[in-house]
């Protein structure tokens, strides 16, 4: 029966679409790593964390009554800003959507040849996209953006309760698979550092792999489930409710709680990520050079080189 769950998840993965762009960040998760006494029971656990209750898939729809309530709302309400000033935030995600789906990508490499070298490479990579890039996004939308957004999109200008209740059903449908995110990204890197560890023989990290790559699928494919519905509702409604210059103001707080070189190495990943045909596209690269000061984006060739490919560049290495 599991087996026939998985292989739905696995085909709703290559069915999900509704992706667009968005992103920014930093996070320290408090979630188990899975830590069971068997290889066995921690994989149960760790499968059970991104299928809804009922065994089935997450899905990205919003109730049709409050996609209208919305949609309602947007269309009686002009934008009180030209645009969304909040660009790190997509970014970030952006980046974070092309690092899940290269880490997918080297755990498939490494499944193939199991060789030490490789399985090494794959936990770094893991060290990377979970610890660094996953988490990062996560500290600032739990500590800065969430709560924003929350009392923005549920303040006197949104106007009637039902909006206010629509908006908020989003937040609640996100927020609750944002925890699916954060178990398993947890049960990734409980796998990654499995493989590693000096006791594991052959068929451990056989399978330590096969839940690397797999996972890393559905991970990247909740979160374009995730992206799909800011997009499509919380950027929008952001527009109806926060002028140019409170965004701005706002996004200088985001920039704030970054660190220096933190911020740098994600900046590398989010120029790479809107240059990356697969993911960005004429428009995002516009807006890069139009948002980023020339100054940071002259730097972001010596960045790369010294900070983000000794803990990135390992994710090109699928081969």
């Amino acid at each position: 029966m599991r087996l026939i769950i998985i292989i739905h998840c696995l085909l709703y993965a290559v069915k999900v679409t509704g992706f667009w762009i968005t992103g920014v960040g930093q996070n320290l998760f408090v979630v188990a790593a899975s830590p069971a006494s068997s290889s066995h029971s921690s994989r149960t656990t760790s499968v059970a964390a991104y299928e809804n209750e009922d065994g089935t898939c997450l899905n990205e729809d919003i109730h049709p009554s409050v996609q209208s309530t919305i949609q309602d709302f947007l269309t009686l309400n002009p934008p009180k800003s030209d645009k969304f000033y909040i660009q790190g935030w997509r970014w970030h995600t952006l980046s974070l959507l092309r690092d899940t789906n290269r880490l997918a990508n080297h755990a498939r490499t490494a499944l193939r040849f199991l060789t030490d070298d490789k399985i090494e490479s794959t936990q770094k990579a893991v060290n990377h996209v979970i610890e660094f890039n996953l988490k990062g996004l996560y500290r600032i939308e739990d500590d800065v953006f969430l709560p924003w957004l929350r009392s923005k999109l549920s303040s006197d200008q949104i106007g009637s309760d039902d909006v206010k209740n629509a908006f908020q059903n989003v937040l609640d449908s996100i927020e609750s698979d944002r925890k699916r995110v954060k178990n398993l990204a947890s049960s990734i890197s409980f796998e990654a550092n499995s493989a590693v560890a000096i006791n594991a023989n052959n068929a451990d990290v056989e399978k330590a792999m096969m839940e690397v790559m797999g996972q890393s699928v559905l991970l990247h494919d909740i979160l374009k489930s995730i992206k799909y519905r800011e997009d499509q509702f919380l950027v929008p409604g952001v527009m109806r409710v926060a002028t140019s210059r409170e965004q701005k103001l706002f996004n200088t707080k985001v920039l704030r709680s970054l660190g220096i070189l933190e911020s740098r190495k994600h900046l590398v990943g989010m120029h790479d990520a809107v240059y990356d045909p697969k993911y960005g596209n004429d428009e995002e690269q516009s807006l890069f050079l139009e948002q980023i000061p020339s100054v940071a984006r002259m730097m972001i060739g010596r960045w790369k080189r010294t900070l983000y490919e000794p803990a990135a560049g390992i994710l090109d290495d699928s081969s």
